[in-house]
């Protein structure tokens, strides 16, 4: 336990630094233009590399059936996102779908 927190803490405090000093020195508002358009999508494809990740999980067809809660909660973010304009509820409907059929 005690290694693993003593490799945990040192890896995690530089990830944050990186992130924090990527965010500091180089502020959204002097990158390129191009850039700064596709930081809009940013947080979209953060969560859609999650969910890809949640749905990707089982690599055999008997883990369909755990996986089903994640594939139905992907497709309700899916068509909601299509509907309509922002993250936020698509997200918490695939959330909700997910949630909900996962304690069924």
């Amino acid at each position: 336990m005690m290694t693993a927190l003593a490799v945990l803490l040192p890896v995690g405090v530089i990830s944050w630094l990186f992130r924090i000093g990527a965010i500091t020195l180089l502020p959204a508002g002097r990158l390129p233009t191009v850039l700064q358009r596709n930081l809009d999508h940013a947080a979209v494809a953060a969560i859609a590399a999650m969910v890809g990740a949640g749905v990707a999980g089982g690599t055999t067809l008997p883990d369909l059936g755990t996986r089903l809660p994640v594939l139905l909660g992907a497709a309700v973010t899916a068509v909601i996102a299509w509907r309509r304009r922002g993250p936020v509820l698509p997200v918490a409907a695939g959330l909700l779908t997910t949630g909900l059929l996962a304690t069924l």
